[in-house]
């Protein structure tokens, strides 16, 4: 039902990218809202055993460096890196446009940055630490999968071939069929 709604969608919205990522925007979209409900569901009193102190916040500069959020989770000290990684996926899609997310889970610590919408749902900083606290309580006590991979492709990809454009790709493809076999 949901792909349905997608290309329906898709031919009366502008995109960029192919096909196929198109659709992946737009699912995204609709995984944010249900995200979103999920969050927005949950009682103030059951989050509060999470506690997510944002110790550091530098504003963005225009739209030429984003902002930087610096959050402390002192429950999550030492957790595995796939809670990490599943609260970073989770980062990503609920603020949305997120540059980076780094963690130090030794110490229990996150950095998010991210550049703020001007129009819309505005996230301030304080709502941002929020929505942390409310994706570490669901990560924690597994009503959210650890399995969401976005997060950790784009940590794998950086300066790896998985970030070359098709075309590059291609043109990889077709200079390599000129060599020389050895």
């Amino acid at each position: 039902m949901e792909i349905l709604k997608v290309l329906q969608k898709l031919g009366s919205v502008p995109g960029q990218g192919s096909t196929l990522e198109q659709i992946d925007k737009l699912l995204r979209k609709q995984q944010r809202i249900i995200l979103f409900e999920m969050l927005e569901s949950l009682e103030e009193e059951t989050v509060e055993k999470f506690p997510v102190i944002l110790y550091k916040s530098f504003p963005q500069n225009g739209k030429l460096k984003p902002a930087v959020l610096r959050f402390f989770l002192p429950k999550w000290q030492g957790y595995d890196e796939v809670f990490w990684q599943a609260l970073g996926d989770y980062i990503v899609l609920a603020v949305h446009r997120v540059t980076d997310v780094e963690y130090d889970r030794l110490r229990g610590k996150i950095k998010v940055l991210y550049f703020a919408k001007s129009k819309g749902r505005v996230k301030s900083p304080e709502h941002i630490r929020s929505i942390i606290q409310r994706l570490a309580y669901l990560v924690d006590t597994e009503d959210l999968p650890t399995d969401f991979t976005r997060f950790r492709r784009m940590a794998e990809r950086r300066g790896q071939i998985g970030e070359l454009s098709k075309e590059q790709a291609a043109f990889i493809g077709a200079a390599l069929k000129f060599l020389p076999e050895l």
